[in-house]
């Protein structure tokens, strides 16, 4: 009887010895689980963390910095709307939008210092996109990765390039300029260009919005009445075209609203009828509703109703692929189209009621 008790006392003692030695073995299946230069979490920390989120969201929390190139109009102070509104919606940490006051010098010293706080990341709309160039690589240096948004640079280990096409910008505004002409003007115009040459992009659309127009009319049936920069303000656009007020003008392009709005501004102020404005860089409910009324000066711009939005959205989703380890597209186009009477009834939502 009692070498039956004795026996079943040391079987009893070996099989808690054997469930004591299974839960030990966890422990280095977790470690040889962990990234090389890691020490393993604990169990507990992991059970405790919501591994759901954190895995679907390795961007929350994150730091990014955005040099603007300005805010001087109502698409670019839409673009910083926009970053803070889908920053918070995307759970980053902090998005700080940055004024570059169209200064290559301010927006220098923006980018400094995003570096010198550590920033996650550094989303740039370049104010000058080849002497930015330096300042980019130092960013790169320290690791901190950067995205480039509306104006292009050279800076080769950019992550991605997102913007419009500002070429095909220029050259929609010549074809549709082209077609007035031939519809009511005989095939010949009289144009005045407000360009902005402080910006790259800016100055791309000058140049073929002019090269599509005489490609399309002919060199002879184009009369360039003025060709100015007008900088910014749409008052510098209204002194421009005050100045060549007397002269028949058809047709005023502009590179971007602000300029077509001062144009707009000056032609209602003089009493000026026949002449029209086109923008390259259309957008916000303004502009619409001049489009939408058939007495305003201002009949098209190539643009899209939503770009603030949509660029801003592509650049934030390149951000979350970049920090979920996903490949990034180096070169993505946010899509526009000339708006004008035949189609601003789509867009009714967008229009004054």
């Amino acid at each position: 009887m009692k070498g039956r008790k004795l026996f079943s006392l040391l079987l009893a003692i070996i099989m808690c010895l054997g469930i004591f030695a299974g839960c030990g073995a966890s422990a280095p299946a977790a470690e040889t689980g962990s990234p090389t230069g890691t020490e393993a979490t604990p169990a507990t920390t992991q059970e405790s963390e919501p591994t759901a989120a954190a895995g679907d969201s390795p961007w929350k929390g994150k730091r990014i910095g955005v040099a603007h190139i300005t805010l001087y109009d109502e698409w670019c102070t839409e673009v910083k709307k926009e970053f803070e509104k889908q920053g918070a919606e995307l759970e980053f940490g902090e998005i700080n939008v940055q004024d570059g006051n169209l200064n290559a010098e301010t927006q220098q010293k923006e980018i400094e210092d995003f570096i010198t706080k550590k920033y996650d990341a550094i989303v740039v709309d370049p104010v000058n996109s080849e002497g930015i160039v330096p300042t980019l690589e130092a960013a790169g240096a320290a690791g901190i990765p950067v995205f480039v948004f509306d104006s292009g640079t050279s800076y080769k280990d950019k992550i991605s390039y997102i913007a419009w096409d500002h070429a095909k910008t220029g050259e929609l505004a010549g074809k549709w300029v082209a077609d007035y002409a031939k519809e009511n003007l005989g095939g010949k115009v009289k144009v005045g260009l407000l360009a902005m040459l402080n910006a790259t992009h800016t100055r791309v659309r000058s140049e073929t919005f002019l090269s599509t127009l005489e490609s399309e009319l002919g060199k002879e049936n184009i009369e360039v009445v003025f060709n100015q920069d007008f900088g910014e303000t749409r008052e510098s656009a209204a002194n421009i075209v005050n100045n060549n007020i007397m002269k028949p003008i058809d047709v005023i392009w502009a590179a971007v609203d602000n300029g077509a709005m001062g144009a707009v501004s000056a032609l209602e102020t003089n009493n000026i009828k026949g002449t029209i404005v086109v923008s390259s860089g259309c957008s916000g409910t303004e502009p619409l509703n001049m489009i939408n009324d058939p007495d305003a000066y201002y009949k098209c711009g190539i643009g899209a109703p939503y770009s603030a939005r949509d660029i801003v959205k592509l650049v934030m989703q390149s951000l979350q692929d970049y920090f979920s380890g996903k490949e990034v597209e180096k070169q993505q186009y946010v899509e526009f189209f000339p708006i004008d009477s035949t189609n601003i009834a789509d867009y009714k939502e967008l229009l004054d009621k």
